[in-house]
């Protein structure tokens, strides 16, 4: 991996990790109801939705690999 790829997956991670706190902590200002846990338990308990995830990221780094 070059520069580029390790600051995509850098940015990816840092978006990833702030999506998840600001869940996290809407959930916990205003009660984690149906709506907003569903995605999570989603990931827990199908493993699918990682396939998803990791196909996903994959494409991220190969349209990097492909641009440059």
């Amino acid at each position: 991996m070059d520069r580029t790829d390790t600051a995509l997956l850098g940015v990816a991670g840092v978006v990833t990790a702030l999506a998840l706190a600001i869940v996290f902590a809407t959930g916990a200002l205003f009660g984690l109801d149906e709506s907003v846990a569903r995605p999570l338990r989603l990931l827990a308990v199908e493993p699918f939705a990682w396939i998803v995830v990791a196909a996903l990221i994959v494409a991220v780094v190969g349209h990097a690999y492909i641009d440059g």
